[in-house]
């Protein structure tokens, strides 16, 4: 039975739900532009379209400049998303970190145990022998005859 991904490493709920917010964050500030922006006659933010194009742009930090926020309301959401979108991508770049040296840590830690089976088994097996011949020291009838030759 497999058990789905998001069940077995809580690191992958953490970053589903980063990646929620970051997508809930951007399309919220795409629609909160638009009244913000609409109004002006030099803003070149007036559709939906435009607002999630210029959310998109500035929480990944690329920012073309095509379009850009002219009223201060829309320059403060703007440096609010832009600061957001640092936040949530560093903390989206740390789990992914965080994950995948648990995942090197886990691989690390069944090497190590497979190691110690290995050795556990090598030692029980030692263990017999040593004690079959201090069992059998005394007797003669363990060993095979011997003949002699000349």
């Amino acid at each position: 039975m497999t058990v789905p991904l998001m069940r077995r490493f809580p690191l992958s709920r953490r970053l589903g739900k980063i990646l929620i917010i970051i997508f809930t964050a951007t399309i919220f500030a795409g629609m909160v532009i638009i009244p913000l922006e609409i109004m002006d006659p030099q803003s070149n933010i007036q559709s939906a379209s435009d607002g999630l194009w210029w959310a998109m742009s500035t929480v990944t930090a690329v920012g073309y400049g095509d379009v850009v926020p002219v009223t201060n309301a829309g320059r403060f959401l703007g440096a609010l998303l832009q600061l957001s979108g640092a936040v949530m991508f560093g903390a989206l770049v740390g789990t992914i970190t965080v994950y995948l040296n648990q995942m090197q840590e886990d691989y690390e830690w069944r090497r190590m145990h497979e190691k110690l089976d290995r050795i556990e088994d090598e030692l029980r097996s030692l263990k017999n022998k040593t004690d079959y011949l201090v069992k059998n020291k005394d007797s003669k009838s363990s060993l095979p005859p011997q003949r002699w030759r000349l």
